[in-house]
């Protein structure tokens, strides 16, 4: 983008638009899943990953690309709300923690290689080489989406839940979610700028190196930990490190503060996620599960995007530490949400296998 001459502004658009598509495609691709299967969903996902990563060889200008990013936007919806769907169907009810556990593992694994496997190729032969790479990738996905058998659910039932944009189950789990969520995408845009302007760009190194490390490291070690304790106590546990991170973060930043906020919040958000896919997935009908983590997924989109224009207003009009503290109080908010969950019939309905 900055080599086509795009601004400050359009970079951020290319976040925000593939963020926006997703967020509005993950809770139809749910249903989708349960009227025609998983195969049938993935495929188009990959043929849109395909597609964009061949049109970004020839982009001719900044908004030409910010326009592609809502294909990989689709692509994203298109692949990987499907498998995490596919994961937690095929799953045994007592082990569906530690499959999603193990799920999202791969997935922080990915993250974590991505970067700068893609920066390797960039230093090899430009962004052109790192496309072909992402086309090659799709390639490969062909492969492996067509050996999946998940099907659909059976017609009468997949008809009673065509045309619900959102799960009625899953609102009161993804409500907290979205309240969680705010300062996701805040630590990722404004902690850099904090810790910069307070001196601490090597702290701030160590913090980006510890978080995802400590947190593929936890969901090694955490995967089953809801399957033996239960999906809600685990994430109302999960959900308030989550929100003690956040309020860390408003401390101003030290090499000691940045180190241990890293170890909270990668330890929160190892297990946050799965474990509520998997409360999701309980707590569905059996022909809507689908629709019911779509609605999940897309509400981890939504609060990314209220929280990252709802943190920038509060940062760029008092401070960054408010900033943080706003995500912090919406998070709590969360947790109360989530706390609320588990009365005493709830919980007994909910408990773990044994």
């Amino acid at each position: 983008m900055t080599d086509l001459g795009g601004s400050r502004t359009q970079v951020g658009l290319l976040f925000s638009v593939m963020t926006v598509v997703s967020m509005f495609l993950r809770p139809v691709v749910g249903g989708w899943v349960d009227r025609f299967g998983v195969r049938a969903v993935m495929l188009p996902g990959v043929a849109a990953l395909a597609a964009t990563s061949l049109a970004l060889q020839l982009p001719a200008g900044p908004a030409v690309v910010i326009a592609l990013m809502a294909g990989l936007g689709i692509a994203n919806g298109l692949l990987s709300t499907p498998a995490s769907i596919l994961t937690a169907r095929e799953s045994p009810p007592a082990l569906r923690g530690e499959a999603l556990g193990t799920y999202y593992l791969c997935s922080s694994v990915g993250i974590a290689i991505g970067p700068p496997l893609a920066f390797g190729l960039r230093a090899l032969g430009g962004m052109r080489l790192a496309f072909v790479f992402v086309t090659l990738m799709a390639a490969m996905l062909v492969a492996v989406v067509t050996r999946f058998r998940a099907r659909p659910a059976a017609p009468a039932a997949a008809a009673r839940a065509r045309g619900r944009f959102l799960s009625r189950s899953a609102a009161p789990v993804s409500f907290a979610l979205v309240l969680s969520t705010f300062g996701n995408s805040a630590m990722w845009a404004f902690l850099p700028l904090y810790a910069v302007s307070r001196g601490q760009g090597v702290a701030l190194a160590w913090f980006f190196t510890v978080y995802p490390l400590w947190m593929i490291a936890c969901r090694i070690a955490l995967r089953g930990l809801s399957d033996r304790v239960g999906h809600v106590p685990v994430s109302v546990a999960a959900m308030s490190l989550v929100t003690a991170g956040y309020l860390l973060l408003a401390v101003p930043p030290s090499p000691l503060s940045l180190l241990f906020t890293a170890v909270v919040l990668g330890t929160g958000n190892s297990v946050l996620y799965p474990t509520l896919a998997a409360l999701v997935i309980d707590r569905a009908p059996e022909p809507e599960r689908g629709l019911a983590l779509g609605t999940l997924s897309g509400a981890w989109d939504l609060g990314v995007v209220v929280g990252a224009a709802l943190v920038g207003a509060v940062a760029d009009r008092f401070s960054y530490g408010a900033g943080f503290v706003v995500a912090g109080l919406a998070s709590a908010g969360g947790v109360i949400s989530l706390a609320l969950m588990a009365s005493p019939s709830r919980r007994s309905a909910e408990a773990p296998a044994r």
